[in-house]
């Protein structure tokens, strides 16, 4: 996909200038004004309505969604073996594993409310990654950060009771403060009952360590709920 010329129009460097600034973490790897001019030239705006689908489980992903604003859920199964695996937050980008693996999704990718992503065409994705370092780099970074989260929360799962680990999800999983899904949600992230959760989460906001309202749950006491995710009391 090409522009034809060096321009570019204002959405694509805006939504390249937002992926310099929002994707993985820009230290890892500054984007020069070469490499925002490249990615302007890959970048598609798309927006999603709640709960369509980007790709199906066993489908190979037609390109990269990276998320500005809403939310995607991955799915695995279907009926009373439906799980909720991850939820992409903004910042975040589905169907780019499946592309560097060359193998179909072994998920459903969703938005679970109305989405706005960026999109990367497969073809276009892997000349990008080949093409540009700088861009190749911030992306490992990306990858490198999925893959620790991930095994921190399957240690939290085999070591830690239930009230800890709902602490450790609120802190992993809130973005600016707050966890803007509903309790449901945690439930079936952590694979337990939702009125285990909704007992929790009641502790958790007599303590003042969280307000709750609808669909959103905003840290107060980041250091109350570092606390519990270690086993300790909320207050010294």
């Amino acid at each position: 996909m090409s522009w034809g010329t060096d321009r570019v129009p204002d959405t694509a460097a805006l939504g390249a200038a937002w992926v310099a600034a929002n994707f993985a973490e820009a230290e890892a790897a500054p984007f020069s004004s070469d490499d925002l001019l490249e990615l302007s030239r890959f970048l598609t705006p798309k927006v999603v309505e709640s709960g369509e689908v980007l790709f199906h489980e066993g489908e190979h992903p037609g390109g990269v969604w990276i998320l500005q604003a809403g939310a995607i859920e991955q799915i695995y199964g279907t009926g009373v073996h439906r799980a909720l695996i991850r939820m992409i937050n903004p910042g975040g980008a589905v169907g780019d594993i499946q592309i560097l693996r060359r193998v179909p999704s072994q998920f459903k990718a969703r938005a679970a409310e109305p989405s706005t992503c960026l999109f990367i065409d497969r073809t276009d994705f892997e000349v990008l990654l080949a093409t540009r370092p700088s861009v190749a780099r911030r992306w490992l970074a990306k990858l490198s950060l999925q893959v620790c989260k991930n095994h921190n929360r399957v240690v939290e799962l085999l070591t830690t009771a239930l009230r800890d680990r709902v602490a450790q999800f609120l802190l992993h999983e809130s973005v600016d403060g707050a966890f803007r899904h509903s309790q449901g949600t945690i439930a079936a992230m952590l694979g337990v009952h939702r009125s285990s959760v909704n007992q929790i989460v009641s502790e958790f906001e007599a303590l003042g360590l969280i307000a709750v309202s609808y669909r959103c749950i905003e840290v107060l006491d980041k250091d109350g709920l570092k606390r519990l995710a270690e086993g300790l009391p909320a207050r010294p």
